[in-house]
């Protein structure tokens, strides 16, 4: 589990700056409008990670003649210093052309617009466009971490599977009396079941008794020893499910409050309306997450100026910021999701209380307790936070619900 967790964070890191290379690595083009002064020149500076070419074209806006280079850094230093010209390119005299050179290697490159012959001391107005593209191989580094990247997270996603196969055989072989009940005492169990739906008045029809190790709840979990689950099979029937543990530790008769319980949690039509409710914010916030992303990708790409891989490097923080303000909201909300259903589950203990009678219901609770379950022990330890690493049970400790039973009155 750790390392697939390892192989699964770096991949999230490494697919963003992928990303963010592959969507700022375009050609360069900019536009200029100025006045080359009389006795001096007007020159562009051009950034160049690797080779490629430099081009463009120019207009003096009234019809006088100018010259335009394409300088290395050496040369433009040449000709800056006396004068002299050792250029890439140059076309002399022309009131509009164009022009164009290849670079020959990363460094930085100048567009350099001179007077033309004997117009020295006139101001002239200029127009001058520049494109630079060509291969970014810097560029085209930080981009291949988008597919690793994504090889990365499929190589995650099968050390997980395999993590989780082996996870659920070692629980299997250490509570071996799982699956479907078949014996009389099952057969009881079925039958309470069945009363109880009547006597509540609930659509549900309890088809099986299923003995269970484990559950997917925000991943794998050990199923909760002290809880009744439901599990559908179609509408309006399916199992009734208890821990593996307990199989064989409780009578049917101590079984019938946990079943009450569950059974108004999930079919008492005032709790399902809340549970719903409160899971209706949560699925919303997953298109507002989405939408924000978007957003977020827009304002990055339209007003993040990234023209070189030094600048890439210094805003790939500011877009794993961005993403995480994005997506935390998702997140929080999810554990504030479980931390509600906590309270519909003691409600739930309540009124299935009023049901069975507040002694049955607390003497078997206080005898699950008294079993020391692992989960159960390990339940009554948790912090009840948003911001716990492992994410938050939706269902309350046992020490919650038999002090919840104790100290909170039952309706008249």
């Amino acid at each position: 589990m750790r390392w697939a967790l390892v192989v699964f964070f770096i991949a999230v890191f490494v697919v963003p700056i992928g990303v963010i290379a592959i969507i700022k690595d375009q050609p360069y083009s900019g536009n200029f409008s100025f006045t080359v002064p009389p006795g001096q020149y007007y020159y562009v500076p051009l950034h160049v990670s690797n080779g490629g070419r430099i081009s463009g074209d120019f207009v003096e806006i009234s019809g006088q003649p100018v010259t335009v280079y394409i300088f290395n850094q050496q040369g433009y230093d040449q000709y800056h210093a006396d004068g002299a010209v050792s250029s890439l390119f140059s076309t002399i005299d022309l009131s509009q052309g164009t022009y164009s050179a290849s670079i020959p290697a990363p460094g930085t490159y100048y567009v350099v617009t001179a007077h033309g012959t004997g117009y020295a001391q006139t101001s002239e107005p200029v127009s001058l466009s520049v494109k630079v593209d060509g291969t970014n191989l810097p560029y085209l580094g930080l981009e291949s971490l988008a597919p690793v990247g994504g090889g990365l997270l499929v190589f995650a996603y099968v050390m997980l599977r395999r993590r989780n196969r082996l996870w659920i055989a070692a629980k299997l072989k250490e509570i071996p009396n799982f699956g479907f009940g078949q014996g009389e005492e099952d057969s009881r169990i079925l039958a309470i079941a069945r009363e109880l739906c009547q006597q509540l008045r609930l659509v549900y029809d309890p088809i099986a008794v299923y003995w269970i190790v484990w559950i997917r709840v925000g991943g794998l979990r050990v199923a909760p020893s002290d809880q009744c689950l439901l599990g559908a099979k179609g509408w309006g029937r399916g199992y009734v499910q208890f821990s593996a543990a307990l199989r064989g530790r409780l009578r049917p008769d101590e079984l019938r409050p946990l079943i009450t319980s569950a059974l108004i949690w999930n079919l008492q039509p005032e709790l399902r309306r809340r549970r719903r409710a409160v899971n209706r914010r949560w699925w919303l916030t997953i298109p507002a997450s989405f939408v924000l992303g978007l957003l977020f990708f827009w304002f990055f790409q339209s007003f993040v100026p990234v023209t070189s891989l030094e600048a890439l490097l210094l805003v790939t923080p500011l877009f794993f910021l961005g993403l995480f303000v994005v997506t935390l909201p998702m997140f929080l909300l999810a554990r504030k999701v479980n931390l509600a259903f906590r309270k519909y589950f003691l409600e739930a203990d309540r009124l299935a209380a009023e049901v069975v009678g507040r002694t049955q219901m607390l003497q078997t609770l206080g005898k699950i307790d008294s079993m020391r379950l692992a989960d159960v022990e390990e339940r009554k330890k948790e912090k009840l936070t948003v911001w716990k690493r492992g994410g938050v049970f939706p269902w309350p400790s046992l020490t919650e619900r038999i002090q919840n039973l104790e100290t909170v009155p039952l309706r008249p």
